[in-house]
């Protein structure tokens, strides 16, 4: 039965696979062989894969597609992965924390992650194992990895704890394709991901040494190409962020919640403001990623305060990150927090407080830089007493801000000024070519960038010694999207443009954007190809740094690539957007960076970047110098 529901849907175009045919399909060949119940995308999807490898169909991305489950987990070209260590005590005394003894600090055992770990026993290589056999049998590609490692505190666990946690997890993707024939379990049942994994029954080749398994990782089916680790503001310091490169890690998660030093007394964080501000400066001057936990809601804060927090987030130079993670306060039971809940000395907060939060950070505060990665923590609801257990709160909260914004021409100029216009925060420039020379006259106008392509990098034209001139974008010629009710780079992505007129997005239908920001390291440029009305193609992370961070790969007069991403997979598997030149613009952005950092008279670049991207880095004129891929610019 499963076969004859793959071969029927396998003969139908791309126009016509859809969610509808799909249910419609599974209810005629249900009836034919008087089954009840239909069949689970899942073990539709086993069955496609099954059919592919005995060559019974031809690959079908499409098709592959429609069958997958949790799309968005993969829609953004990367699939995460999320792991748990053990146990172990945190520096910190949040009243707010839970802290189950079976648990790492603020992890709750009934969170599906935090389950999972649980049940493998905090492994690395089982939890890892885990995950890749779930993902693949629900038809996600695994081969570019985002490793996430949960922990309350990295900092707090000893070193050889440490060092053996991260190199098993290189381990388990080196080693999954040759062992997943010997897991024997079917993931195809409900509750596929609630399963624990017995290595000893498996024949598991693993390295010597961290180092090994990075190297190997670097020609794997399953690569990891972004490592992220959490910690506390007052543990980061120089030495460990160092220690952290060597282990690979690309982005810190990092637990700031608020930017009043009363409220960050009163909850018991045990830092202020000030230690948030040199950990982000130490964190940025190194290249890393830098992703912030926000907690409004927390005893002693208010609307007005928790609304003030994220402005001072965007404004400050020493904050600034470049995602966000955004955590209403829940009361949950055995902490400090449920006993002045209990006392009456602490109101939790609404619902519509945190609606009001969300919509004046969405389209008053959040920058086109940054990427709102979740608006609530997956707590199971059985586990909060009090405040909010909205689970689905950002699909609530944009639906809203959609109807509002389609009959609010008011919140659309905002939004479009915002999304183009220069603030006082950010400068905005659209790429403009012009065959003469910049005048001395253009070139002191301050609105106007002008980079001089010498070696035709850039535009790809004939001509040589062509300037590339971005002027200041002016938002009133730049039409309103009421679509975009956000304009952080997760809403912006294209898989998230809805149009039903233009099937491709050609060259010419996009623009290259520069905007420049100051952190407190130095200039930032966000460089991106975007098309008309402002959905993202991919970006680069440009960092001029003033202050140099004094490691032989930085230093003096070394430019930094903190992140480039082009948004790929997703127009391979959905096949909705031809995005025929997806390498073009990379090393456009590249180039343009390259540019930009000349002219500002840097000698050298350094990308950091992991194993996965170092072959497109080498291709391009870069090579590997410790933990980041360089190249002399000038």
């Amino acid at each position: 039965m499963l076969k004859e529901i793959i071969l029927k849907l396998a003969k139908l175009s791309d126009e016509q696979l859809t969610n509808e045919v799909l249910h419609d399909v599974k209810k005629e060949v249900a009836r034919k062989y008087n089954v009840t119940n239909l069949p689970t995308n899942i073990q539709l999807q086993k069955t496609y894969q099954q059919m592919v490898e005995n060559w019974e169909i031809k690959p079908n991305d499409k098709l592959k597609f429609l069958l997958m489950k949790r799309k968005i987990r993969s829609l953004s070209g990367i699939v995460p992965i999320q792991v748990l260590t053990k146990p172990w005590p945190c520096p910190g005394k949040c009243i707010f924390c839970p802290n189950e003894s079976i648990m790492p600090k603020s992890y709750i055992s009934t969170e599906p992650g935090a389950q999972r770990a649980l049940l493998n026993e905090f492994d690395p290589i089982k939890q890892t194992y885990n995950r890749l056999l779930s993902l693949q049998a629900t038809g996600h590609n695994t081969d570019k990895i985002e490793m996430i490692v949960l922990w309350g505190s990295f900092d707090a666990y000893p070193m050889d704890y440490k060092i053996d946690f991260i190199k098993k997890l290189y381990d388990a993707c080196n080693t999954f394709e040759d062992v997943k024939q010997q897991l024997q379990i079917d993931v195809t049942k409900p509750r596929e991901s609630r399963f624990t994994i017995d290595l000893d029954k498996l024949d598991i080749r693993l390295s010597k040494s961290l180092e090994e398994a990075q190297k190997i990782n670097e020609n794997a089916k399953n690569r990891i190409i972004w490592l992220t680790i959490e910690t506390r503001p007052d543990l980061v310091t120089e030495e460990n962020i160092r220690f952290r490169r060597k282990l690979g890690v690309t982005r810190i998660e990092i637990g700031i919640q608020s930017t009043f030093d009363d409220v960050l007394k009163a909850n018991k964080r045990w830092h202020t403001i000030e230690d948030v501000k040199k950990a982000l400066h130490l964190i940025r001057k190194y290249g890393l990623k830098i992703s912030a936990h926000m907690m409004p809601g927390l005893y002693k804060s208010n609307l007005g305060k928790d609304i003030e927090s994220f402005k001072i987030l965007y404004s400050d130079p020493y904050l600034k990150p470049d995602e966000l993670k955004f955590y209403p306060t829940s009361v949950i039971p055995n902490t400090e927090l449920y006993e002045l809940y209990k006392k009456w000395e602490y109101k939790p907060i609404t619902d519509e407080e945190i609606k009001t939060i969300v919509r004046e950070v969405k389209t008053k505060i959040i920058p086109p830089y940054t990427r709102i990665k979740r608006l609530i923590r997956d707590i199971p609801s059985t586990e909060i007493v009090a405040g909010s257990n909205i689970t689905n709160l950002r699909q609530l909260v944009m639906n809203e801000l959609k109807q509002e914004i389609r009959t609010n021409q008011d919140l659309q100029n905002l939004m479009r000024k915002r999304l183009w216009g220069s603030d006082g925060l950010i400068e905005t420039y659209i790429y403009m070519e012009r065959s003469e020379e910049c005048s001395e006259e253009v070139r002191r106008d301050k609105r106007v960038l002008c980079i001089t392509d010498n070696q035709n990098s850039m535009t790809g034209n004939k001509a040589k010694n062509k300037v590339i001139v971005f002027y200041p974008v002016n938002p009133v010629k730049n039409s309103a999207n009421p679509d975009l009710v956000c304009l952080c780079t997760r809403c912006r992505e294209i898989r998230n443009l809805r149009s039903e007129e233009k099937k491709e997005v050609r060259r010419d239908d996009v623009l290259l954007v520069i905007r420049k920001y100051v952190s407190s390291v130095g200039d930032e440029y966000f460089i991106s190809f975007e098309t008309t009305d402002g959905y993202l193609i991919g970006f680069t992370r440009l960092l001029l740094p003033k202050d140099f961070a004094d490691w032989e790969w930085l230093g003096e007069n070394t430019a930094i690539i903190r992140e480039l991403h082009v948004y790929g997979m997703q127009e391979k598997i959905w096949n909705k957007w031809k995005m025929a030149q997806h390498k073009w613009f990379g090393k456009k952005l590249m180039a343009v960076a390259e540019k930009i950092a000349q002219q500002n008279d840097y000698k050298k670049m350094s990308v950091i970047s992991w194993v996965w991207v170092r072959w497109f880095y080498k291709k391009i004129g870069y090579e590997l110098e410790g933990t980041y891929m360089t190249k002399k610019i000038n």
